[in-house]
């Protein structure tokens, strides 16, 4: 045991060593470190005591947010499990003379390690949760504990799933047929409560979410009635949900255990397919997780010609990963839209809520992954042809993305029906905008810059001035016209300034395929 003590405790220091000797990643870190405390300095600046909101909608947020994440990463047990090791602990500890019961005690502290490293997101909504339900920095680190231990849980989970299904896809269909049956069941006792009761929707949703019944969600229903408890000083809530996870943890040991899983093979897999996508991601190239079996069906482009075939393609690949023209994430984003638009009951914040979620999101389209990829570089046509075609397919599913985030916002909140179109096209206009981004980014840097976080802060930094135009276009516009035009007005505005410098940008770039520069083969 002392070994793994040691082990942890030198991989921590070496870690700080490799960030000092590293002067771009120390730049990231004080730049992460900076924004945080901004964050929180204005957090504790602009309170308002008497504004505050009621307390439930938070406990309604955090149910909301614990089982997004839980159910993201607990089905990927269907797939490929959860990696709890890396592969330099692989090849140090799979050959040292370690227990099974220590070596999976290292792997599960290990993963509450990452877990509450991922909780940083979360401190960067301080200053709108301080404002609007008076979340102090000590009850910000209760919500971010909260997240970890959904996360901890869930990759278990993962691991157990995968331990228990792999090799046997009858055993995979009834594990998907329980998991997924008993989120509809909450799902449909949820829908029941916000549709048969009467009065405003927010009300009835929190309402719903609050219930008793919504306690027992799986992992994240008891997590969020200890974090609601402990931040509201009820703590024997926070007990009952601090003893459910030591059980929860107690009951994966056994079954360990008693059903003698044998989990190095699993673990062994699970390292390999995420060693690969780190891998993959550093080098810049494009992988896509496929599942064991594939129903093969139609086989082979059999339209399309020169150019137009990339498009084709595009639209085959999309048939196992989407729901017509919606993924997953783009879903979750569309919710997330809709219940931020709930809470603050304007349209404008839920405008630039939705902007602010596709910014993560617009640059992983199949058109991105084609620049990595060698094929588009070999098709005999114009450079400017094969562009609009690579970014043919994004634009379909820009267009009903914009369409789904808004749509409802007429019947939920105070919104007319125009300004619910302007709001829409002009969403689509900033999802061309940063594309245009993108393409100058890997038209400025090939594809071949050393370190992704810096490539990351630097499209953040490009996405924000190229938005500036359009927003003071639409700023403009709404005081010049102030008392003779509608705020839809501001959004066509918007609109214009955005595709006009879309469309600069992409005139820029369009010699972006003339040489394989963004290629890392």
């Amino acid at each position: 045991m002392s070994a793994l003590v040691y082990l942890v405790s030198r991989k921590l220091k070496n870690r700080v060593k490799e960030i000092l000797h590293r002067p771009t990643e120390l730049i990231v870190l004080l730049v992460v470190l900076a924004f945080a405390v901004f964050v929180i300095w204005t957090g504790n600046m602009s309170r308002e005591s008497e504004a505050l909101r009621d307390f439930g909608e938070l406990e309604a947020i955090l149910l909301g947010v614990y089982t997004v994440v839980f159910v993201l990463i607990a089905k990927n047990g269907f797939v490929n499990g959860a990696a709890m090791f890396s592969m330099p602990d692989v090849n140090l500890l799979f050959d040292a003379p370690f227990q099974p019961k220590t070596m999976l005690s290292y792997g599960l502290f290990s993963q509450m390690g990452h877990a509450l490293s991922l909780g940083i997101v979360l401190v960067y909504q301080y200053s709108w949760l301080r404002s609007a339900y008076d979340v102090t920095l000590l009850k910000l680190l209760v919500i971010v504990i909260g997240y970890a231990m959904t996360v901890f849980l869930a990759q278990m989970i993962a691991m157990l799933i995968y331990s228990l299904t792999s090799g046997s896809d009858k055993k995979c269909r009834i594990a998907k047929g329980i998991f997924y049956g008993l989120l509809l069941i909450f799902v449909a006792f949820f829908a029941k409560d916000v549709l048969t009761t009467e009065g405003e929707m927010l009300p009835r949703v929190v309402a719903a979410a609050n219930k008793p019944l919504m306690h027992f969600l799986p992992v994240a229903g008891f997590l969020r009635f200890g974090v609601a408890g402990a931040l509201s000083q009820h703590w024997s809530a926070a007990f009952i949900a601090l003893g459910c996870f030591v059980v929860c943890v107690a009951v994966y040991y056994v079954l360990v255990s008693l059903l003698r899983i044998d989990f190095y093979e699993d673990v062994l897999k699970a390292a390999e397919i995420s060693f690969s996508a780190i891998t993959a991601r550093k080098e810049g190239k494009a992988q896509e997780l496929a599942p064991r079996n594939v129903k093969v069906g139609k086989t082979g482009i059999t339209h399309g010609e020169g150019a137009a075939v990339i498009g084709v393609k595009h639209s085959i690949e999309n048939r196992r990963s989407r729901f017509l023209l919606f993924d997953l994430m783009s879903l979750i984003f569309a919710a997330a839209t809709i219940i931020f638009a709930l809470i603050i009951k304007d349209a404008v914040g839920a405008f630039a809520f939705s902007v602010y979620m596709m910014v993560m999101s617009v640059g992983s389209g199949r058109w991105a992954k084609e620049l990595t990829l060698p094929y588009v570089y070999l098709i005999p046509e114009p450079s400017f042809k094969k562009l609009l075609y690579t970014i043919k397919e994004q634009l379909p599913a820009l267009a009903a993305q914009s369409v789904l985030n808004f749509v409802l916002l007429p019947f939920l909140i105070d919104c007319d029906w125009l300004t619910c179109i302007a709001m829409m096209t002009a969403r689509f206009s900033f999802g061309l905008l940063f594309i245009g981004v993108n393409l100058l980014l890997s038209r400025l840097l090939g594809g071949n810059g050393n370190n992704k976080a810096i490539i990351v802060m630097v499209y953040f930094l490009f996405c924000l001035l190229a938005s500036i135009p359009a927003i003071a276009a639409g700023v403009a516009v709404h005081f010049i016209y102030l008392g003779f035009a509608s705020i839809a007005y501001s959004f066509f505005a918007i609109f214009a300034v955005n595709t006009l410098l879309a469309l600069l940008l992409l005139f820029l770039c369009r010699n972006i395929l003339e040489t394989s520069q963004n290629n890392n083969r």
